[in-house]
């Protein structure tokens, strides 16, 4: 599965989340999107103001979200959407090379070690 069997509306909720923690910085994070990436490869949520990527595997239960039961969710403004693993990461892959991020970033070897681990 990839961004195009999902619906208008759950592409707009993963691509709104994962462009609202590409832009988000802090004073020690250009951009907390690479945070949020390494989080999922340690089985953990990551989450700011607006925008969270929660995964089930989340040893902290109060990080993950009710209505996610298996997966990962995207979420945005209180909206969101719920994939299994690997239909996650395979989005966040395609959405990252749509915005030509793999190389600028650096963040490459993190989304390949993120499909290795959920295929």
């Amino acid at each position: 599965m990839t961004m195009n069997t999902l619906t208008t509306g759950q592409k707009s909720i993963i691509h709104n989340c994962l462009l609202d923690l590409l832009n988000s910085s802090s004073l020690n994070n250009s951009s907390f999107l690479p945070k949020a990436l390494e989080s999922l490869l340690q089985s953990q949520g990551f989450g700011i103001e607006m925008s969270g990527i929660y995964i089930s595997s989340d040893d902290d239960l109060d990080n993950t979200p009710e209505y996610l039961e298996d997966g990962i969710a995207f979420e945005f403004m209180e909206s969101h959407v719920s994939l299994p693993f690997h239909e996650a990461v395979e989005c966040i892959i395609e959405w990252c090379q749509t915005q030509k991020l793999t190389e600028n970033m650096h963040i490459g070897a993190t989304l390949k070690a993120l499909q290795d681990k959920y295929k």
